[in-house]
């Protein structure tokens, strides 16, 4: 057996495993770029989601070329000279991808406004290329390999933000855990295949590391396509207005997502009642069986929640998983803030004045 990676290529029998290992990152890499991709093509008409797509695809094709220049690296060089300057082809790549990716994502405004995940990694950006350049006139050793490890400090910082601002914004009800899961196992995987790892630990660690590494990026991919479109972060600016309708058909409570704000409109109002009118025996039927939950009516989306007294009901300009969320939480605080008003309320709005409040803070 070779004293790899002293002695090159590999070869024995861990050539032929590892090569496939190897190229299978490569391709699982390249299939979840792809993915991106299309779905980037499907989405050209959203700024937001073409950017973050692009994001998303950059790191896997920055990744992708990374073990690409690897794999040719360790199975098809004859010197240690060869091996390393083959690894630097990596290194651009990687960070080139994580660079875009850091891009995108800042972009949007909720994630920074400062850009100052970019800024500082442009400036690690430029100090990676001086010293790759460097690398191919003078033997630098393993110095640009070790510099390309800072490189996981904004990417961790900046990944973590992005995936905790998409749960605060879905209110809760998108979990971003396992995708730093995966970015963990892919991490532990990296690190696992790294020169350093092997010297102490030997071949079950080069497997292991190589096994994390495919893991990892699949779970990154299955979860990070399961996060929220932007439609459903930015679910605020799709709502209209809220009743609550009393049982038999009363309005007993009527809130502006707009203004923020308890009041009656009467043209509004009108849109209800004629829509409640309009399909009373549905209603009576379908709210019941719990089978109703969005009716269609003027291009508007007019969501169901029942409770044992009263019925929340949400104009909205589009269908989203998160208001269904939302709904259903405030006809919860509702019936929980005013249990002791609902089951005898004489008919007198004002008492439900407080659940502007109520309302703001389950918004905000």
């Amino acid at each position: 057996m070779l004293d790899f990676p002293n002695d090159l290529p590999l070869t024995g029998v861990y050539r032929l495993p590892l090569m496939l290992i190897d190229i299978g990152i490569v391709l699982v890499s390249l299939d979840v770029a792809a993915i991106y991709m299309k779905k980037s093509l499907m989405s050209k008409n959203s700024l937001k989601s073409t950017r973050i797509h692009a994001a998303w695809i950059s790191l896997f094709l920055g990744y992708a070329g990374m073990e690409f220049w690897y794999w040719l690296a360790d199975f098809y060089t004859n010197s240690v000279i060869e091996r390393y300057h083959l690894n630097q082809f990596g290194y651009f790549c990687a960070a080139t991808g994580a660079f875009f990716y850091i891009y995108y994502v800042e972009q949007l405004a909720f994630v920074s406004k400062r850009r100052i995940f970019t800024m500082m990694f442009s400036v690690l950006y430029a100090i990676l290329i001086i010293l790759i350049f460097i690398a191919f006139f003078i033997d630098i050793g393993t110095i640009v390999q070790y510099f390309v490890a800072s490189f996981w400090i904004p990417n961790i910082g900046l990944l973590s933000r992005y995936l905790f601002m998409i749960s605060k914004y879905s209110k809760g009800t998108i979990h971003a855990t396992p995708v730093m899961v995966g970015l963990i196992v892919l991490i532990l995987g990296i690190l696992g295949s790294t020169d350093v790892m092997f010297r102490a630990l030997g071949w079950p660690i080069r497997f292991l590391g190589d096994s994390f590494q495919i893991l990892g990026t699949i779970m990154i991919a299955l979860f990070s396509s399961s996060l929220p479109t932007w439609k459903e972060l930015e679910w605020k600016n799709e709502l209209d207005s809220l009743y609550v309708i009393y049982k038999g058909g009363t309005l007993a409570y009527e809130y502006d997502f707009g203004e923020g704000m308890f009041g009656f409109n009467a043209q509004q109002s009108a849109v209800v009642v004629s829509v409640l009118e309009a399909s009373r025996m549905l209603l009576n039927s379908a709210l019941k069986t719990g089978e109703l939950k969005i009716l269609d009516f003027k291009e508007k989306k007019i969501y169901f929640e029942p409770g044992e007294f009263i019925t929340i009901l949400i104009v909205a300009k589009t269908e989203l998983d998160t208001i269904n969320f939302l709904i259903k939480k405030i006809r919860k605080e509702f019936e929980k803030s005013f249990r002791d008003i609902l089951p005898n309320w004489d008919g007198e709005s004002d008492v439900f004045y407080p659940a502007t409040s109520i309302i703001g803070k389950i918004l905000s």
